[in-house]
């Protein structure tokens, strides 16, 4: 480096004394990575030398040298600061930002069902109306984070999950010896259902595409954790014409804890469901092995 400012001041100091052998006015010429740039003027001539580097679509020109000569003095100086030349944002092509959203507050509805089914008579059936077993989502509010700018997010939120299960006409539940079961009626049983109620805590992961007109597809997945705060079992009887509701004492053995695998997709405001828990409804040996799962639509606020 030393070498090239000497070189360099030797032939301005020369190029002063007799500038018009060395060079023409205004001359610019490279060398490696640097441009020289010398100007004449009456009793002056003006070196000047620029670092010059292109990276992508920036130009970034560093004066890292300048010398001015003339009959009397010489002045140097190096510079640190550097001049960027920046394209304009209107001869880039624009990045399109993908959508980061989240879809859990809302209300949905949608039917349940036991795929492992009931144990009762020595037979594995289902002992579900499905018709009517249905499970109701609250979901109050959510919150979600941008995964870099690919369209993903994490979602979390709160909510209630309302499940109100209605067994088979002259089928009902009971608690036998600490054990929840299923059992026959020998009287006229008119309907028989069970509820039960979780807190809902969800941690997904979403991603959005839109698709024109302000709207986006959707799709989520992953696991939603629950709370059970109260359970119920109730039958309705017939006896002479009238209807008499008698309400199963005790907890059910239902989980206290338990956790759902959950799957939604939609398009802006309206979206389906799919559930499954892979813990059983009830306790281990506390009742039937019977595994929720729920297919539903839900509604986004």
């Amino acid at each position: 480096m030393k070498t090239f400012f000497a070189i360099l001041v030797f032939l301005a100091s020369l190029g002063y004394v007799n500038a018009s052998s060395f060079f023409p006015a205004d001359t610019t010429f490279h060398y490696q990575n640097r441009m020289v740039v010398i100007r004449e003027q009456p009793d002056e001539i003006n070196v000047s030398v620029y670092r010059c580097n292109e990276a992508g679509d920036t130009i970034r020109s560093n004066k890292i040298y300048e010398g001015i000569f003339t009959d009397n003095k010489s002045v140097e100086r190096r510079y640190e600061n550097r001049f960027d030349i920046f394209v304009p944002d209107i001869f880039k092509p624009k990045e399109k930002r993908k959508v980061a959203a989240s879809h859990w507050a809302g209300f949905g509805i949608g039917f349940s069902n036991l795929p492992n089914g009931f144990d009762f008579d020595g037979e594995i059936a289902s002992a579900l109306n499905l018709s009517r077993s249905l499970q109701y989502n609250l979901n109050f509010f959510d919150n979600h984070w941008r995964l870099g700018n690919n369209g993903f997010s994490l979602v979390t939120g709160f909510g209630i999950q309302f499940n109100s299960l209605h067994l088979q006409n002259n089928k009902y539940m009971e608690v036998m010896d600490y054990k929840t079961v299923i059992s026959t009626s020998d009287e006229v049983l008119h309907k028989s259902r069970l509820h039960f109620t979780c807190l809902t805590f969800p941690l997904l992961l979403e991603v959005n595409f839109p698709v024109g007109c302000g709207e986006t597809i959707f799709l989520n997945a992953g696991v939603v954790g629950k709370i059970k705060t109260a359970s119920s079992s109730k039958i309705w009887l017939k006896e002479n014409g009238k209807e008499r509701k008698v309400k199963q004492p005790g907890e059910l053995n239902i989980r206290p804890l338990a956790f759902d695998l959950l799957m939604q997709a939609g398009i802006g405001d309206v979206g389906f469901f799919l559930s499954y828990s892979p813990f059983t409804l009830f306790l281990n040996n506390k009742g039937p092995q019977a595994n929720q799962g729920t297919i539903g639509i839900q509604l986004y606020f």
